[in-house]
């Protein structure tokens, strides 16, 4: 395998710096670069050339979807593997309609990494059977599956929510009548395609979004 340059996006030091350790005994790493928020992911980007990037999801103030689009418009566009915490399917679905190359799950240890590692740089995709039942499951309907990213107030109306807040104290909260508040929280029912509150919460727990 050539030699690669990486790139770690994560916002906690701990996960960058103990994956860093272990990559920078293998033979095949030429740069470790690292970078804790979209700032320092977009200096890192404009100062290197690389040929993977590991890009966690669900990350202070902006999330790996969010960030997908500058990899994308980049001349020599880098290999993106996803290494997250989170096993939600829609979260898989969307990650992979983006064009991730790989989704690995960081309670799966290093040496699925290495994996992904060899495997996207040979053939451009890895992916674990996690992931492959997801894909598997959702074959036929991919296109139908909810988007995962939500806007400003969509994200403000969940954590009110998850609170406990009331829809008058919300609609406080966000600046907004108690009757649009209501139609913003019926119409993120309907975004997201569950039937209630509860499940509401639900995919905003599993999807990292809150």
């Amino acid at each position: 395998m050539n030699k690669l340059s990486f790139l770690l996006v994560d916002d906690e030091a701990l996960v960058r710096e103990g994956l860093r350790a272990l990559l920078e005994k293998e033979d095949f790493v030429k740069q470790i670069v690292e970078a804790g928020n979209a700032w320092e992911f977009k200096n890192a980007l404009s100062d290197h050339l690389f040929d993977i990037v590991f890009l966690d999801f669900r990350m202070a103030n902006t999330n790996g979807l969010e960030l997908l689009p500058a990899l994308k418009q980049l001349p020599n566009e880098p290999k993106v593997i996803v290494l997250t915490g989170l096993e939600g399917q829609e979260l898989i679905i969307n990650l992979l309609k983006a064009g991730v190359n790989s989704v690995i799950f960081k309670l799966d240890g290093y040496r699925e990494i290495l994996k992904a590692i060899r495997a996207v740089s040979d053939s451009g995709s890895y992916f674990p059977d996690k992931v492959l039942h997801v894909i598997r499951q959702y074959a036929h309907q991919f296109g139908d599956v909810p988007p995962v990213q939500l806007t400003f107030q969509e994200k403000e109306l969940l954590k009110a929510i998850a609170k406990g807040l009331t829809t008058k104290e919300a609609a406080s909260l966000l600046k907004m009548t108690e009757s649009t508040t209501e139609t913003y929280r019926i119409r993120l029912i309907k975004k997201v395609q569950v039937n209630n509150t509860a499940g509401l919460l639900a995919y905003a727990y599993r999807n990292g979004i809150l």
